[in-house]
């Protein structure tokens, strides 16, 4: 049986600071107008992202990696594609949105609003002190869970569906110096290794 170790938790009060990391962070897609089979967009507000196209299979079709000043603009020719729906996928380091593409005929209609919005958690570590927080705008299911290095769990949350989550765990005078966080939620798994000491 794991052994579960007692941790210091302290529901933090940082729905503000929280609220204004992820706006910065933050982008829009505009679709422009595209030609026959081609789609072009803009992502607002970003300098850095990963762009990829999945087929309906989740098939990864085309990725790369785009770093700009100010908005970044692109146009996809999709052509060789057959008649489908397809996906592209935007990720920052803050958030990944998920945006429909139907082609249809000689078209290709990308949405402009995302089929799907994740934002990433933000973890910090400040001495020991980890605090977390999660912008769980529609209130998915949420699990947090702590393994220590020996990959033994120490911390498990019960299901959370706030729309903010806000934690901080007090890691410093635990055992071992490096303790593992996973969180789940929309179907993705996020894991950041912080230091204790």
């Amino acid at each position: 049986m794991k052994k579960i170790l007692k941790f210091s938790l302290v529901v933090a009060a940082v729905l503000t600071a929280m609220n204004v990391s992820a706006s910065e962070k933050d982008f829009s897609l505009d679709v422009k107008k595209g030609e026959g089979k081609t789609v072009t967009f803009a992502l607002n507000e970003l300098n850095k992202v990963e762009l990829s196209i999945y087929d309906l299979d989740d098939k990864l079709i085309h990725t790369e990696n785009v770093n700009s000043k100010g908005s970044i603009n692109r146009t996809y020719d999709l052509k060789a594609l057959p008649e489908g729906t397809y996906f592209l996928v935007a990720e920052s380091d803050a958030k990944i949105a998920k945006y429909e593409i139907s082609v249809i005929g000689q078209t290709a209609v990308l949405a402009s609003s995302p089929v799907s919005e994740v934002y990433k958690p933000m973890v910090t570590n400040k001495n020991g002190l980890v605090s977390l927080s999660i912008f769980n705008l529609y209130k998915i299911p949420v699990s947090i869970k702590i393994y220590n290095e020996a990959d033994e769990e120490v911390y498990a949350s019960p299901i959370l569906v706030e729309q903010n989550i806000d934690k901080v765990f007090n890691i410093k005078s635990l055992p071992n110096e490096k303790y593992t966080f996973v969180m789940s939620y929309d179907d993705k798994v996020f894991v950041k290794t912080v230091a204790a000491k």
